[in-house]
């Protein structure tokens, strides 16, 4: 029963963290350590159901072969499986220098592509609030795409997990660091570029949400007063340059301002329908009205229009940004692995620059992670880790 669970469902609940199909081995693979685990207790699986077998390599291990087990304990399923048929049979597919060369190459085209990327986001003045609102999917995708790139290099090409009196193991080492154009400076480099931009887009959502109903209901009042004074305006007892009297427009004003007034907080998702169809009226009574012709009636509508839009964006602020963020950044994974670059480069002072004398540092480095993602570090611990 267990392993017939885990065989067919989403118990972690991690696939909503990974929705682009290329992912879908990465989200479910603490699951597949659980299975993985599991399925020693019935070797009958292992050694004789091919069907079942097959089942499990095409959904859990269809391009990975290297998994963690917990906090950076690694397995190479070829050593593993070794003994069992049916296991080694199924993983043929993966282990195939076609498949092998195909993924490896994957992966080096991603550090290509990312390392511009995060290195863009993460200059001065790129990542400010309004731009992070707007353009949330992307820079989780962004997040995806470079933990999920890091996490495949360091599994398939650490020397800790390749038997080296073992050709085989030696040959899929050798073409998964040759086709992967394998650099453990850039590497690594990707590594603290994508802890640094994890940690300030975590650390802006965090702000945004303690500050979210203050700002949005601020957003509201502010857009309410303009159409107010708009009201006001066509009733022909506030004065303003070249508006006639209208006491359609001055009633049409009016309601806009209660029905902005009326939007709830607590129900953001009908909040949400409603600042969109206030949005597109007032698109269409500038244009239906024809009042283009007065700069400040256009002006106090444009206000109107800006506020609540951003009304929209701040009620899109959701903690389960911060929840997918958590789960995408994990790094227990590399508890181990780390310690392979950290023994043999210098310390990097993150804030200034400057090069510090070597050392080895996984004491260092282990102390900073403490099991945790990356992005969860502070600005002084992130200070003080290290690359090349």
């Amino acid at each position: 029963m267990v392993i017939g669970r885990l065989r067919s469902d989403d118990i972690y609940n991690q696939v909503s963290a990974y929705p682009l199909p290329e992912h879908r081995s990465t989200a479910l693979t603490t699951q597949a350590a659980m299975l993985y685990v599991c399925l020693f207790f019935t070797p009958s699986i292992l050694q004789s159901q091919q069907a079942k077998m097959r089942e499990i390599v095409d959904k859990y291990f269809p391009d990975n072969w290297v998994i963690s087990i917990y906090m950076g304990i690694t397995v190479n399923l070829v050593e593993a499986w070794e003994p069992y048929k049916a296991a080694k049979t199924a993983l043929n597919y993966t282990l195939d220098s076609a498949n092998i060369r195909e993924q490896a190459c994957r992966y080096a085209a991603s550090v290509e592509s990312l390392r511009p990327r995060v290195q863009q986001l993460l200059k001065e003045g790129v990542l400010r609030e309004e731009m992070v609102l707007d353009n949330i999917p992307k820079l989780l995708n962004c997040l995806r795409d470079c933990n999920v790139t890091i996490r495949w290099l360091m599994l398939h090409t650490a020397d800790s997990v390749y038997d080296s009196n073992n050709k085989r193991l030696r040959q899929m080492k050798d073409q998964a660091i040759a086709d992967s154009k394998y650099n453990p400076k850039i590497l690594f480099q990707l590594l603290l570029d994508t802890a640094q931009f994890e940690f300030i887009l975590k650390e802006m959502f965090k702000q945004m949400l303690t500050e979210k109903q203050l700002k949005w209901e601020s957003y509201r009042n502010e857009g309410s007063e303009r159409m107010m004074e708009l009201a006001e305006v066509f009733s022909g007892v506030k004065p303003l340059t070249r508006v006639e009297k209208n006491e359609n427009l001055q009633a049409w004003f009016r309601e806009i301002s209660k029905q902005i007034e009326s939007l709830n907080y607590e129900d953001s998702t009908a909040a949400g329908r409603k600042t969109v169809q206030l949005i597109q009226a007032l698109v269409e009574v500038q244009e239906f009205h024809q009042l283009e012709s007065n700069l400040q009636v256009c002006q106090f509508l444009a206000d109107t229009r800006k506020f609540l839009h951003q009304m929209i964006r701040t009620i899109n602020i959701k903690e389960e940004v911060l929840i997918t963020m958590q789960i995408v950044g994990d790094l227990s994974y590399a508890w181990q692995l780390i310690d392979r670059p950290a023994q043999r480069v210098p310390v990097l002072l993150w804030g200034a620059g400057g090069l510090c004398q070597e050392g080895t540092t996984r004491a260092l480095m282990m102390s900073a992670l403490g099991g945790r993602s990356l992005g969860d570090l502070g600005n002084w611990e992130l200070s003080v880790l290290i690359c090349y």
